[in-house]
């Protein structure tokens, strides 16, 4: 079993001094003894025509703004104007404008902009324009034809999720979401044949099998490391992927993935819904969009608390998080989901390090994409108000600018590495893995002591049983947790508990969350069952605090 996906020491002294909410300039210095020395810090709205309708904005390699727009009347998502504009929002200069072919199992238009500054990928298709972006005299558009065993059938819900381009102008990574709500990861190279773009040499980079043979326990397993998630961003010049994973709790994590060898790094450590992370160019600072800052809708009752193999015998929890912690704040929810400004290493070795909060309106909401200036002093991230229209004229540009900051060089572009020690260029693998089946009962023993029971249903019902489990990290799990998913219904999350040793911790707690597409998506229900009890109570202890389910009272 994979992670499955589903769309549909802080540093205390970092903060942003916002100015008065309606003010188009925030300001502020961040200093801390963790971590680098900002300076000031100041978020602004870059300006756009009142009169067209933005949809999507980011950086380009040169420093430019690609707009993703449409005029006062569009309501098709699909006809698009794109142009590029100077980062103060001046000399706007359309260089595509027309209907994108919609194709079956798409998902929807991304822009990953090619390291070249001349193509975007767009998912099913690559816009080029000569003789580059900022100049462009010509543009045009040629299909992308993706592996046959993902491109189309009745096993795919979408042939990527999300996709990306790596340095080298050269390799992609995507990832694909299949009907039976599993997902994977692949690798691939692109090549121009007779006017297309075809990804030829694939490679699936996702764990296949979650278990093998435990050779000194018979009725037992060992998980593999477990590596899947949506693909974010080729770092370390094309030889990782950023992606969202999770390494130390059900609850998301940003992750690196190295291709060059078979290292996991985890780069948030927050115990609410941390996803994507975007990095800087020098690969020094980074943009999460993260849940941390929001109290109301940051699910650290779920995840603060650590638990083995999260990935591997997961309790289904993530798709819950996102819905309650993302979307529902994107629609009706108080809250937001950042983004945060942090830096990479601190992130990396420190617990509850939180960063920057950069937002600055409460019903303003972070959304995708996020990109980074190529001087490495700007970032950018695209906002709307909450309950508006994905595609509504009211989406404004956020940039954040670090005019005191002294970036490192540029990371430089490396060669993507073909031969992944973990990875498979055999395709026929996805064959097994989809018909892998949704139920698993399996027995895990502890290196020092004791086991877990692990058990999931095609119904929905997950169920985990620590019976003295120690890993050999001093930590010793006693209890049980249980999972009951309904998506068209009331979903289940409790959990007894006990973590003895060198960590202590104790969860006894039980949530209910209502269905993910009702009218408060995944709203978390108080109501008192038959006894008087309320569907929602309980609480989680580890590290010194204390967290409640009481506290996510709307």
């Amino acid at each position: 079993m994979l992670l499955t996906m589903s769309k549909p020491a802080a540093i205390l002294g970092l903060a942003l001094m916002a100015g008065c909410a309606g003010n188009k300039h925030h300001s502020g210095t961040a200093a801390g003894p963790t971590g680098p020395d900002l300076g000031r810090i100041v978020v602004s709205t870059v300006p756009f025509d009142a009169d067209l309708r933005l949809r999507s904005a980011t950086f380009t390699p040169s420093g430019r703004i690609l707009v993703n727009y449409a005029d006062g009347t569009a309501v098709d998502h699909r006809d698009i104007r794109l142009a590029v504009m100077d980062d103060d929002g001046s000399n706007l200069q359309t260089i595509f404008s027309g209907p994108v072919p919609e194709r079956d199992k798409d998902n929807g238009i991304r822009h990953m902009i090619f390291a070249d500054n001349t193509r975007i990928f767009m998912g099913d298709f690559i816009l080029e324009c000569q003789p580059d972006l900022d100049r462009c005299r010509d543009s045009h558009l040629y299909p992308v034809v993706y592996p046959e065993q993902v491109a189309d059938g009745e096993h795919i819900a979408n042939r990527w999720s999300e996709m990306i381009i790596a340095p080298d102008n050269k390799h992609v990574a995507w990832t694909t979401l299949f009907a039976n709500y599993s997902a994977a990861m692949f690798t691939g190279r692109l090549e121009k044949q007779e006017g297309e773009y075809r990804i030829v040499a694939p490679r699936i980079i996702s764990t296949m099998a979650a278990f093998r043979p435990d050779p000194d326990h018979p009725d037992g397993v060992l998980p593999n490391p477990v590596r899947n998630g949506e693909v974010k961003q080729f770092v370390a010049g094309g030889t990782a992927i950023s992606l969202v994973g999770a390494k130390r709790s059900d609850i998301a994590d940003s992750v690196v993935q190295d291709l060059a060898g078979d290292a996991l790094h985890q780069i948030t450590r927050n115990p609410g819904y941390d996803e994507t992370t975007i990095f800087s160019p020098d690969e020094k600072l980074g943009l999460v969009m993260t849940s941390r800052f929001s109290d109301a809708t940051d699910l650290k009752v779920l995840g603060a608390m650590p638990r083995p193999y999260p990935a591997s015998l997961n309790m289904g929890l993530n798709m819950l998080a996102y819905t309650y912690s993302v979307t529902g704040v994107r629609k009706v929810r108080t809250g937001n989901i950042g983004p945060a400004l942090i830096d990479i290493e601190t992130s990396r070795s420190e617990d509850d390090y939180l960063g920057i909060n950069l937002n600055t309106q409460d019903h303003w909401v972070y959304g995708s994409p996020m990109s980074w200036h190529p001087n490495g002093k700007k970032a950018m991230w695209m906002e709307a108000p909450r309950g508006s229209s994905r595609n509504g004229a009211a989406r404004r540009i956020q940039v954040v600018s670090l005019p005191d900051y002294a970036p490192q060089a540029a990371v430089g572009a490396r060669a993507t590495p073909r031969d992944i020690v973990y990875g498979t260029d055999d395709m026929s693998a996805l064959e097994d893995f989809l018909q892998q089946s949704r139920e698993i009962d399996v027995k895990v023993y502890g290196r020092i002591s004791g086991h877990i029971h692990y058990r999931r249903t095609a119904r929905g019902t997950v169920h985990k049983v620590y019976n003295e489990f120690s890993d050999g990290d001093g930590a010793v799990y006693n209890g049980s947790e249980r999972t009951q998913l309904n998506p068209r219904g009331n979903s289940t999350y409790t959990a007894d508990i006990t973590l003895a040793g060198a960590a202590v911790g104790r969860m006894d707690l039980q949530v209910t969350f209502g269905p993910p597409q009702g009218e408060i998506p995944a709203q978390i229900i108080f109501t008192e069952d038959a006894a008087g009890m309320s569907l929602s109570h309980g609480f989680t202890e580890y590290g010194g605090k204390r967290f409640n389910v009481e506290d996510l009272l709307p």
